[in-house]
């Protein structure tokens, strides 16, 4: 093409762009391509009235249905957004056989749209259709993964970059799950039930062989669980020997609903706990959180809890933190015997006192049990990056042995 036609095209396409749609252009999406991918987005479920209603703020800086798609291309690089969607997997797989955008955007676009569909339609993972129509698309644009794991797994649902491509997070959200409850049938949460009709699903499913699985629980257990465990019971002093024997029960239970539903699928990966974020001054606070108080204390009432919790002896953060390793310490262990993954983002996270750095818990101050997510982008997707692209090596050098092995045979068999 002729290079003052291209110029004149590009040129043109941006004049035919609103202002407001101008403001959320991808700089690197041809804008020549803007109208063809606004319909393949539609037709992989996204609404743009829906988007728009979200709030009144959005619904006026995104006017139209154009915009709306611009807005959402420009942020599903955020992987915590969310929105209304009921994905259709034809468009879906039409979106990635196309060859507009670039892959990673691509790939940062199907990821976003797939979770959307999750966040609105938690129980579709137990469908072994559901996987068998979304694991081919993903897998033309990248390499997907499946990300299980309590609110603190937000932190690891990132799109990185291997030197085959991207990897795309698919996210299955227990918000407030505890670990142990994973293998107690009488669970408030139901989470144990879920993920067991999801590896059914999964074992059903032919397009998810190979998929690799990572599993983030523990956290809620010895932060919160325990605290409740120590209400219930009347215990306000800590006995750090009653909370030894309480992790270790934890990650026995943990390891054994992983070795009984996912053993034979994955590869499987374990993520490590984060470093305890509660201040000594906010923990209080911090533990009166309302959907664990819905799973944990079956009466709800906030007031008397708060009280509760407030009259506990509480480990400093220096001492939680060490307790924090340790319990990773049985998780890593728990992965050396049942040949699973483990994935260590723990001592890059601490400061110099050898608690969390200040930087990651910068935006809450200590008054939150979350770490932010801004400044753990790097580090959890450089973290996700090496353990598949380990386990793929592991994998790729497992082949080549036995190719070795065949080779050798073979040339025993002909001398």
């Amino acid at each position: 093409m002729p290079v003052r036609r291209w110029f004149g095209g590009r040129a043109a396409a941006l004049a035919a762009l609103t202002p407001s749609a101008l403001r959320f252009l991808p700089p690197d999406l041809d804008p020549r391509q803007v109208e063809a991918l606004c319909a393949l987005v539609t037709g992989a479920g996204f609404s743009p009235d829906a988007y728009r209603a979200q709030s009144p703020a959005l619904g006026a800086a995104v006017p139209d249905a154009r915009t709306a798609v611009l807005h959402l291309l420009s942020f599903c690089g955020d992987e915590q957004v969310t929105y209304p969607l009921r994905l259709d997997p034809t468009g879906l797989d039409t979106l990635t056989r196309s060859r507009l955008w670039h892959r990673r955007g691509r790939a940062r676009l199907a990821a976003s749209l797939v979770n959307a569909h999750l966040a609105q339609r938690p129980d579709v993972v137990a469908d072994p259709d559901f996987w068998a129509e979304i694991l081919p698309a993903l897998a033309r644009v990248g390499r997907p993964y499946l990300l299980v794991g309590d609110s603190h797994s937000r932190l690891y649902r990132r799109v990185g970059l291997q030197r085959s491509g991207p990897i795309l997070p698919i996210h299955v959200l227990c918000t407030a799950g505890s670990a142990a409850g994973l293998d107690n049938p009488a669970s408030r949460s139901g989470y144990g039930a879920r993920l067991a009709r999801l590896a059914d699903a999964l074992a059903r499913a032919p397009a998810a062989r190979g998929l690799p699985i990572l599993f983030q629980f523990g956290q809620v257990d010895i932060e919160f669980v325990a605290a409740f465990r120590r209400i219930a019971n009347g215990e306000h002093a800590f006995d750090e020997t009653g909370f030894e024997t309480f992790c270790d029960r934890t990650a026995a239970a943990y390891g054994a609903f992983l070795v009984r539903w996912f053993s034979g699928l994955g590869p499987v990966h374990v993520l490590s706990v984060f470093p305890p974020a509660l201040s000594d001054e906010s923990w209080a606070d911090g533990y009166c959180n309302a959907h664990v108080l819905a799973l944990e204390d079956a009466a709800g009432d906030r007031t008397a809890t708060a009280a509760a919790v407030a009259a506990l002896e509480v480990p400093s953060l220096a001492e939680r933190t060490r307790l924090h390793r340790a319990f990773n310490d049985r998780l890593s262990a728990l992965c050396a015997r049942e040949g699973f993954g483990f994935v260590a983002l723990f001592d890059a996270l601490l400061g110099p006192d050898g608690t969390v750095a200040p930087r990651f818990i910068a935006g809450a101050g200590g008054r939150d049990h979350h770490l932010d997510e801004a400044p753990l982008r790097a580090p959890t997707r450089a973290a996700l990056e090496a353990a598949l692209g380990r386990r793929q090596g592991m994998m790729q050098g497992m082949v080549d042995r036995m190719m070795d092995q065949m080779r050798r045979i073979v040339r025993v068999a002909t001398a």
